[in-house]
């Protein structure tokens, strides 16, 4: 499975500076899973044991308020969700639903630990790339808030 694993994860974005034969090792660390349309893939508020990598398919992020749910983002193919959690093992800050059956890979605190013990370099550059997907998203996010404090 874990050629079939490096062939999806060819091309995505994340991937891009991994080489080939760096996907495949990478590929032994995720599972696979399926799921249906309208399944909670985890809540706000759930212990955060794994990320996740959309295939295929899409997926909604919806935060908590005071008036309710509120839908954050669609999410498609390519996308990674729950790497906070990941890296820092808090509760989950958002809610995931498949807004469509999705093909996912999923990354646990295990895999990560043991990718760190027997790959250490290729899990450096792992987690390298996580920090930088997060300093995107924080960039992004920050630039938000201001516009949004500026109206």
């Amino acid at each position: 499975m874990s050629k079939n694993i490096a062939e999806l994860i060819d091309g995505l974005e994340f991937f891009r500076d991994f080489a080939y034969r760096e996907l495949e090792a990478l590929s032994g660390y995720f599972g696979f899973s399926s799921v249906d349309q309208d399944t909670v893939l985890f809540n706000e508020g759930d212990a955060g044991t794994h990320m996740l990598i959309l295939i295929d398919g899409r997926i909604s992020i919806y935060k908590a308020g005071e008036s309710g749910r509120h839908l954050l983002s669609f999410e498609n193919k390519g996308r990674i969700v729950g790497e906070m959690a990941l890296l820092d093992r808090e509760r989950r800050s958002a809610t995931c639903v498949a807004t469509t059956a999705c093909e996912l890979l999923t990354l646990s605190h295990d895999g990560l630990d043991r990718m760190a013990r027997e790959h250490p370099g290729l899990a450096f550059r792992f987690a390298y790339s996580l920090a930088r997907l997060l300093s995107k998203r924080l960039r992004r996010t920050s630039g938000l808030l201001a516009e949004h404090l500026v109206d």
